[in-house]
Formats: C-alpha cells, structure tokens, sequence
C-alpha cells in the first residue's frame, strides 16, 4: 500500500507543498523520511513504531516536556531538535490504518555516524550527550513516563534470562552451561549500580538511555550539534548512558565480532569520550556517580550479553537474527569485551580520576 505522504505531511504543515519524501538515516526502530517542500526548510517524518512503543501519546508527552524544558533553559536550542505540533496542538498525527506519525524541522548541513572512528569523533560525542544531560539535570524525573519499563534494570533482565534457562524452548541449553556459569559468577557484582540507587547513594535522573554514537547529529566540520532520538528519555542512573555509550563507541570491532581476538576495549576512544562527558558533568554529578563511572561500562555490556543469551534461549524471538547461531555469536563478542574491560578495569579508572583532578583544578 502507497503512504499518503502529501495527505499525512499537510496534517503537521498545509500551508506548504509536499515535493518528495525519502528514506532517511539508518534507524531500525521507526520508518523515517527526509521531506522536500516547495519552500526552502526540509523536514523529517517519522512513522512511529507502536509495536515496540505502546503508548505514543505518553512517548511523544515525554519529548514535548524534554524540548520544552531545552527551550526555556535556552542551552543551544537553535540547534536542538524542533518538534512540529498540528493544529489540534498534539505532536502526532493518528492515520486511518492506526499508525502514528511525527514531525521535525530538518537541521541542514547536518550528519550522523554509524561508528566512532576518531578520538575527536569520541570526544564530541562524549560532550554531546553529557551536555545533554547536564541541560537537564534539574528536570523533575517523575514527571516522565518510562516509554520502556525496566530497560536497563538488571533484576528484571536476570529474571527474562533465568525463565528462559527454565523453559529451554528449543533444548539449546546443554551448549551453554559454561555461559551460563559466567552470568552466575558475576551477576552479584554486576548489581552495584542498582543498590546504590537503593542506598540513595546515586540519584534518578533524566537519562537519554541509548547513546550510541548514531545519535547525535554532527556538522560538516564534525562537531557535535545535537541529541536525537528521544525516544527512551525516561528516568535512570548516569551511569546507563555513560556505560551503553562506552559499550558501543569504544569498542574495537562489532556487537557480533565472530573472531573474538578482534574485540576489547580501545582505551583511547574510552579516555577522549570520557573527557567530553566529564567536561559537561563533572560539576553536577555527586562523587559516588563519578567514581562509579569505571564500572558502567561492564554493566552495560553484561546487560546486553545477558539479553543476546536469552532471545538465544527463547527461540530468537527479539533481535533480528541473519543466521542460527547469531545471538550466540553476539553474546559471546559481548562476553570478550566485558572480560577485556575487567582486564583494563584499572586503566580505566585512572584515566577517569585524571580527567576528573585536572578539571577541578582549571575550575
């Protein structure tokens, strides 16, 4: 079936003629276009994927307050993300076949990366997201909706991963009792975060909660314009968004490296992505949050082992998969980088405390 896309587009914007709509970005979550009018702004059109976010109008209710919130604090907002209301003033648009829809203005000359390439691409991106989190600091927490409940809690990951293990869908658990064994033997540890949440010891914030590199919108010099998708803006700990962004931006290779040897952490994208994010956060974030900020990474990487492991278990039922053996071959990439930031643990700690001393001391 052909998308109206004139019909839907002058739903958000009548006044200006709809020339063509593309295929835009590399996302897998949403269909997105990048619109060509008769006037000189392009914008971007998004059909919201309502399968994985179930309630739009409390996601889009998030986005409404976050850019709000950017836009009375004026942190940068001529180049944030514009969100286009319709006439009934909501920022969606309900079709007849109960798909939802959404509206950007396009930022031009503007581009995103699929990979960090560069310790300069690191650091911008590290300064990206924490001034992102910096802008919000004081935003009231409770007033978000959680668009994906329990996303990066460990407790509900281990209780996913142990029905798995009890069910045993397709019997593929006799090839995984060492994996099973390593998940056991660190899941202890791995629930640090959580108890220091629990300790009042960390805060709720407001939390971006998938900080990929892809992300954040760069300009043609490479330099950090802006956060996007702010889908998963919800409640979290710093550390979910500081950690994720570790796990994926400075890894040596793939999620699903199949020769493992290629896989550990690139301590110098970790010290440059590091010194953007702390140069944005360090006079904000309470000392428990900056000297457990080592240990996010690991974390993050065993969440998402863990969850690699149990769709494996389950039959293959979340992640795309291009073969049998896929979320296997993620799981154990996944478990190589982990161990490879347990052998660096040290370094890694290092390189945060210096980052942390000589900007307290320039301040």
């Amino acid at each position: 079936m052909l998308i109206p896309f004139d019909f839907i587009f002058s739903q958000f914007l009548s006044s200006e003629k709809l020339m063509s709509a593309e295929p835009y970005g590399s996302g897998h979550i949403h269909k997105t276009y990048q619109v060509k009018t008769n006037s000189q702004q392009d914008y971007i059109l998004q059909k919201i994927n309502h399968k994985i976010f179930t309630n739009v109008p409390a996601l889009q209710d998030n986005i409404e307050k976050v850019l709000d919130y950017l836009k009375k604090r004026k942190d940068d907002f001529d180049n944030s993300l514009k969100m286009i209301l319709l006439k009934n003033g909501k920022s969606y648009y309900l079709d007849a076949q109960g798909n939802y829809w959404r509206a950007f203005i396009f930022i031009p000359d503007s581009k995103t990366f699929n990979k960090i390439a560069s310790s300069d691409l690191a650091y911008e991106g590290g300064k990206a997201f924490g001034s992102f989190l910096y802008s919000l600091q004081d935003f009231p927490v409770d007033t978000l909706y959680e668009t994906i409940p329990e996303f990066h809690d460990l407790d509900h990951r281990m209780s996913q991963f142990e029905q798995s293990v009890n069910n045993d869908t397709l019997q593929r658990l006799n090839e995984i009792e060492t994996e099973i064994e390593f998940v056991s033997s660190r899941v202890s540890k791995m629930r640090r975060i959580l108890e220091l949440g629990k300790q009042n010891k960390i805060p709720l914030r407001v939390t971006h909660n998938d900080t990929k590199i892809n992300n954040v919108l760069f300009n043609k010099d490479d330099k950090a314009i802006c956060v996007i998708d702010l889908d998963t803006v919800m409640p979290g700990y710093i550390h979910y968004d500081f950690g994720d962004a570790i796990r994926t931006g400075a890894a040596s290779a793939d999620e699903d490296e199949a020769e493992l040897c290629k896989m550990f952490i690139d301590l110098e994208l970790f010290e440059s992505y590091s010194k953007g994010f702390l140069e944005q956060t360090v006079e904000f974030l309470n000392q428990t949050e900056i000297d457990e900020l080592y240990f996010a990474p690991q974390l993050l990487t065993f969440i998402i082992a863990l969850r690699f492991l149990t769709d494996y278990l389950n039959g293959d039922v979340y992640f795309k998969v291009d073969h049998e053996k896929h979320n296997l071959q993620r799981w154990y990439a996944q478990k190589q980088l982990l161990l490879s930031m347990e052998e660096n643990e040290h370094e890694m700690r290092q390189i945060l405390k210096k980052i942390e001393k000589d900007l307290k001391n320039k301040s």
